[in-house]
C-alpha cells in the first residue's frame, strides 16, 4: 500500500476510534511520515530516588484525564550494574518515551528488562518505547496476564485509555509482554538481586511484586495502593493473605503504583481495609442486609472514617467494593 493509501486508511480509522494500534512489536504505525497521528508528549516528571537502586516516578493524578496524558500510575526502574529494569511502562508510547527520557537523567544504562506487574492498562500500555530503543529488551508478565491480553484485553484497554484521555494517547503501539515470570524466580543483574513474587489472586491474578533484595525495597503493582480503584479482577480473602505474608518480609520501603512509596504501614492498612470491607459484609450478609443496608456501617468504621475515606477514589468507589465482597463472601459459602 503507497504511504497516501495508508494515511488515508488511518484517517477513516481516527474517524471511528482517534487512535492507532500497533501491528508490530517493532516498527509504530506512526513511522514514515505519519507523525500527525500522535498524541502529544506528556511532560517530564522527576524520578524520586526510593533507595540506592530504586526510583519511581510519580503520577499527576488518581485516574486517567485528558489533563494528565492518562499518567495516573507510577512507572519505577532500578538501576543495576548489568543495565536498567523498568517495572510497569505506564498507560502510553508517550509516558513510555517519557519515562525513557527520566532514566537518561539518573545512567546512560541501557533498559534491558521491563517488567509488567499485571495486565491492567496503565501497567503495559507503555512498552512500545522500549523496544524501539533495544529491540533485544525482554518483557516479562505473569503467564495468566499475558493470556488475558492475547484474549482482547489489549485492546479493551487501549481504548479504555483512549476515551478517558480524549485521545491524548494516539500512536500507542500495542507491545505485548514476550517473557513469563510464575513467581518464585531470582534474578541476578550484577550487583542487584531481584526475587519474584506471586501471591495468587490480589488485585488480579496475574499479580507481580519485584523485590531487589539489597535495597529492603519491593515494587507492588496494585496489590497494595492508597487508592480505591476496583476489584472487579481481584479477590479480598487474596489481597488479605498476601499482603499478610509480605508484612512479614524484611522489607523496608514499599513502592506502589498508586501512592508513595511508604513504609509497611502501607501494607497494614492496605490489609486492614480489605478486612474490614470483607469481614463486616460477611457479617451483615448472615444478618439479611443488603448492600445499601450495609454501607453505612462500614463507613462508620474509625479506620475508614479516620484513614480510607481520606484516599481517591474513597466516596465514588466504596459501595462497588462493598457488593464485590458480598459476591466473594457468597462464593466461599460453596
Amino acid at each position: 500500500m503507497s504511504a497516501m493509501g495508508r494515511r488515508d486508511l488511518l484517517k477513516n480509522a481516527l474517524g471511528m476510534t482517534a487512535g492507532l494500534v500497533g501491528m508490530s512489536a517493532l516498527k509504530p504505525l506512526y513511522a514514515d511520515g505519519l507523525a500527525e497521528f500522535k498524541g502529544p508528549a506528556v511532560p517530564d516528571i522527576t524520578p524520586v530516588k526510593v533507595s540506592e537502586r530504586c526510583y519511581t516516578i510519580p503520577a499527576l493524578g488518581a485516574y486517567p484525564t485528558p489533563d494528565n496524558f492518562g499518567m495516573f500510575s507510577n512507572p519505577g526502574f532500578i538501576v543495576t550494574s548489568e543495565g536498567v529494569v523498568v517495572v510497569d511502562t505506564g498507560s502510553s508510547t508517550q509516558i513510555g518515551e517519557m519515562v525513557l527520557r527520566q532514566i537518561k537523567t539518573v545512567t546512560d544504562k541501557p533498559v534491558v528488562k521491563v517488567i509488567n506487574t499485571h495486565y491492567h492498562g496503565d501497567h503495559w500500555l507503555g512498552n512500545h518505547p522500549f523496544v524501539a530503543a533495544n529491540a533485544d529488551v525482554e518483557i516479562y508478565a505473569h503467564p495468566a496476564c499475558r493470556k488475558v491480553l492475547k484474549n482482547g484485553a489489549d485492546k479493551f484497554w487501549f481504548d479504555f485509555m483512549q476515551n478517558n484521555t480524549d485521545n491524548k494517547i494516539t500512536g500507542t503501539v500495542i507491545t505485548l509482554p514476550n517473557k513469563s515470570l510464575e513467581g518464585g524466580e531470582v534474578i541476578k543483574m550484577g550487583d542487584t538481586t531481584l526475587k519474584i513474587h506471586h501471591l495468587g489472586r490480589v488485585h488480579t491474578e496475574s499479580d507481580l511484586a519485584v523485590e531487589v533484595t539489597g535495597d529492603k525495597s519491593m515494587y507492588m503493582g496494585d496489590m497494595v495502593m492508597r487508592r480505591v480503584a476496583n476489584m472487579e479482577d481481584g479477590s479480598f480473602q487474596g489481597t488479605i493473605d498476601a499482603l499478610s505474608v509480605i508484612e512479614e518480609m524484611p522489607i523496608e520501603h514499599f513502592i506502589p503504583m498508586h501512592g508513595k512509596p511508604e513504609g509497611v504501614q502501607l501494607i497494614k492498612d492496605g490489609k486492614q481495609f480489605m478486612e474490614i470491607i470483607y469481614t463486616k459484609s460477611g457479617e451483615y450478609y448472615e444478618e439479611g442486609m443488603t448492600d445499601f443496608e450495609m454501607k453505612p456501617k462500614i463507613m462508620a468504621e474509625p479506620f475508614m472514617k479516620n484513614t480510607a475515606s481520606q484516599w481517591p477514589g474513597y466516596e465514588s468507589t466504596i459501595g462497588k467494593f462493598i457488593v464485590a465482597a458480598i459476591q466473594e463472601y457468597e462464593k466461599s459459602l460453596f
